[in-house]
Parts: structure tokens; sequence; C-alpha cells
């Protein structure tokens, strides 16, 4: 199966590592993450009788040769699935991540959401088309190869896995490329992409139960492998409905990006100086009604930003004796926020460096506080200012 990356709100500085790297398609990274291995010994193993079945005189050993050799060529089938995807996007000006091979099919971890129904609907459909194409042109090649022969086995397994990919992720329910071609076509009707991510987001969570309804009724106990694709299905089917549920969730905070606003989320600071105990600062805060800190020089410019939780992990005993100045962020490029930031301004900000906190200045450059990634995260996941914001 096909997933694209959700380019939503997401948190900064993920781990960038997805497997083995196999290459660049125009920039974008290609990655086969380990958990491949595990469909490749599946298919070797089951398709193996397969090819035992339809391959004239061929020893076991090569059966799983051949088998082995079908699941390397269906990987390379969905990672041309998933490049249709990047070449649509990047053509678009819409900057993939990266695509990665798994053990459920592929991503492409695109940053952004297409802007408008037209961009969703390209992006979706490229996928498929990819699919069906090379289902086409192994039909054209079958009658080429004489039946009995591995050409003729492979060519085979190949239509009819690309077509079921192709067919699969049609179906419409999000994180599968039909979801995004519903959302797609409803976003066009309603004129709301929340209106349409919440369609396909449950349409998933209808296929998931599919997905699981029609692997319990395909079970077969007298088959080898029946209870292994009972557990295939379930895997897939609880992958789908993790993936309409992210979906459902990310389509919440998207929807509050336009009320988030970095002046309700400020922290008033107290300005310390570097060498000032843990235990005094902690006291002037408490006594002035602030809740940050931000270390300031001799001429009274900020210097560093003190960390919430590196100030609770010092213990108590010990910080009337430990300097703010050890437990702060010196302040860096992109550490520092203007007061004026909202929505995807100040979503993309905080992108650019992930940190506990940001100091806040207004256009005079002045400091105004500091903002708490908490409070933002809060405000998205929950729709609420944190207790003592301004209205």
């Amino acid at each position: 199966m096909s997933a694209q990356g959700q380019g939503g709100p997401q948190q900064p500085g993920r781990a960038q590592s997805a497997g083995l790297p196999v290459g660049r398609f125009f920039g974008v990274p290609l990655f086969f993450a380990p958990s491949w291995l595990i469909v490749a010994v599946i298919i070797t193993v089951s398709y193996s009788d397969v090819v035992v079945k339809n391959v004239n005189n061929i020893s076991q050993a090569g059966a799983y040769a051949v088998s082995f050799g079908f699941a390397v060529l269906l990987a390379l089938s969905l990672l041309a699935h998933e490049l249709g995807h990047t070449a649509v996007s990047l053509a678009l000006g819409t900057p993939v991540r990266r695509v990665v091979i798994f053990l459920l099919g592929g991503v492409s971890e695109i940053e952004k959401e297409p802007q408008r129904p037209a961009e969703e609907y390209l992006v979706a459909v490229a996928g498929p088309l990819v699919s069906l194409a090379l289902a086409g042109l192994g039909g054209c090649l079958l009658p080429l190869a004489e039946e009995g022969t591995v050409a003729w086995v492979v060519l085979s397994l190949l239509i009819w896995s690309n077509l079921a990919v192709a067919v699969f992720n049609l179906l419409p329910g999000l994180p599968l490329d039909g979801g995004r071609l519903l959302r797609a076509a409803v976003w066009w009707k309603s004129r709301s992409r929340l209106t349409g991510t919440r369609a396909a987001a449950w349409g998933g969570r209808g296929v998931a139960g599919l997905v699981l309804l029609l692997g319990a009724i395909m079970i077969r106990p007298e088959e080898g492998l029946a209870f292994g694709n009972l557990a295939l299905a379930v895997l897939l089917a609880t992958f789908i409905w993790i993936g309409a549920s992210q979906s459902l969730t990310a389509a919440t905070v998207t929807s509050r990006l336009p009320g988030l606003r970095l002046a309700q989320l400020i922290r008033p600071a107290l300005q310390v100086p570097p060498d000032l105990p843990i235990a005094e600062a902690l006291r002037r805060a408490w006594q002035t009604g602030t809740r940050a800190l931000v270390v300031v020089d001799s001429t009274s410019r900020p210097r560093a930003v003190v960390s919430e939780a590196h100030v609770m992990a010092v213990p108590e005993a010990r910080r009337p004796w430990t300097p703010v100045a050890d437990v702060a962020r010196p302040v860096e490029p992109g550490l520092t926020l203007t007061d004026s930031l909202t929505g995807e301004q100040l979503l993309a900000a905080l992108r650019q460096l992930p940190a506990s906190e940001y100091l806040v200045v207004g256009r005079d450059g002045g400091i105004v506080g500091v903002l708490a990634a908490v409070d933002v995260a809060r405000v998205l996941q929950q729709g609420r200012l944190p207790s003592g914001s301004p209205a």
C-alpha cells in the first residue's frame, strides 16, 4: 500500500534515519526500511509454491530464488508508485522530504499540504496511475514470454500485484491515495479543506474496518499461511486506522492555526544576571509574578533563556549553589521571535529551530517575554490558551 506523509503541523527535529539509503530522485533521498525484509521473507516463502507449480522443471531452491526476485521487483514497483507522487509534488513546487519503502508499502513524505483541490488530486492520482502503467507494461510483455518459464510467472505476478496496489490505494479513505482523492472532491464541493479531510479520514476508518472484516472472513485454517495473512490484515487495518486518526487530529490542529497569536502566549520574564543562583532567581520570579527567566549581561542585553525543564531537574539542595547560566540555552539565530508572529508564520519559525523556550522581543528589539513550546502545543491540541495568558 501507499501513503503520503502529511505536511501539516509537525513536531520539528524528528529523526531523519529511515533505513538503507538507495539513491536520490531529483534530490529526494530514497530509503528501504529494515521492516521491508519481513515482507521479502514472507513473499519468498509463500510464493515459492506458486513458482514450483507454474515453472517447468524448477527446483525448490530455484523457486525460492525466483520468489525473492519477485519480492525485489515488487519493492521497485512500489518505489515507482511513490516516485509518481514525488514527481508531481516537485512539479507543483512542493518539496518532498524523503521516500521510504517499508513493511506495508511505501510513503512519500511531502513537506506541506497542497493549497488547492486540483493539486491534491494530481498528487494523489499519480501513484495509482504509475501502478496501472506498470501492470499494462507487464501485460504487453507477457505474450512475448513462453508459458511455464520464469519470465512468464514473474510477469504474471507483477501484473496482478501492481493491479492490486492500484485498486487498493484507490479505496476512499486516508491515508490511502483514494482518501486524498475523496478529500479533493469534498474540498472542491464544500470549499473547505477541513470538511474534506474529515470525510476522507472517516472513510479511512471505514476502510480499516473493511480490511479487518475481509481478513477474518477469508481465513482458511487449512492453508499454511492463513493465520499469517490474518495477522497481516490486522496490521494493515491498524495502520490505516492510525493514519486516518492522525489525519483527523492534523485537520483539527490546522483549523486552529488562524487563531494562533504569539502575543497571547507570551510568559512574562524576569531578567537575571548569569551568576544568580537558581533558588534566588525562582524566589524573585515568585515575588514578581513572572513565569520565565532571561539571562542578561551587564548592559541588559539578552544572552540566554532559562529552561524550565532543566531547572526542575536540579535538586532543591543544589539550587542555592547552581547559577542560572548552567540551566539556560544561549540565544542564537532562530531562538528569538518577534511578538507579532501568528499562525503559519509562528509555526514555521518554531520548526526552524526546535526548543522548549524562545526569547520574544518587540519591534524595537526589547525583551517582551518568553514563549514556551508546550503552550503552543496546548493551544493547537486543546484549542485553549494556557492559564495566565492574556485574552
